[in-house]
């Protein structure tokens, strides 16, 4: 998909010794490039993801369990400019849903509605001077804040999935720190 290409394309342009860059995220979401999602479309789609089938319109319609949101609440941003680009994803790291959204205080609160409960992941990142990716280093550090799920720590790239996933029953709220090197 659109995400994994962009990711394998970063970490062949740059490979470092210390840290292989590892966030990069594209939008719009898969929903937005599906068929029958451009405007006055009335094509349908099924969207083959643990009981979510969705229509024309974006809607998703869940099959065998009730909608849950999640709220993510982001730590102190370095400065208070730029985007920040999120991805909820689920337990094989497939994208749910994702956005971006204008910095415009010292933290963000992001509400995702109407998911499927389950297994899933966040990863985000500040894009501070709004150019699209999450810059680095000469040395492949990134130069701009990323954060995940569970606020694991990882020396070496992103951390694995398995350290990132959590289960969502119910709505919830998490919190994730950004690391700024």
């Amino acid at each position: 998909m659109k995400n994994r290409n962009l990711l394998s394309r970063l970490a062949s342009i740059r490979p470092s010794v210390l840290v292989v860059p590892f966030i990069l995220f594209s939008h719009p979401s898969v929903f937005d490039t599906m068929p029958g999602n451009a405007p006055g479309s009335s094509e349908k789609f099924d969207v083959p993801m643990d009981g979510i089938s969705g229509d024309s319109t974006g809607e998703q319609m869940v099959t065998d369990a009730e909608p849950v949101a999640l709220e993510v609440v982001t730590g102190e941003f370095r400065r208070v400019r730029g985007d920040l680009f999120i991805e909820v994803s689920d337990a094989s790291g497939e994208e749910l849903t994702g956005g971006i959204h204008p910095v415009t205080g010292k933290t963000i609160t992001v509400q995702f509605d109407s998911l499927v409960p389950g297994t899933v992941a966040v990863r985000l990142f500040h894009d501070e001077n709004s150019n699209g990716k999450l810059d680095t280093n000469l040395f492949g550090i990134p130069s701009e804040g990323y954060g995940f799920s569970n606020n694991p720590r990882s020396r070496f790239g992103e951390p694995p999935l398995k350290d990132r996933v959590f289960e969502l029953h119910a709505d919830t709220t998490i919190h994730i720190e950004l690391i700024y090197w």
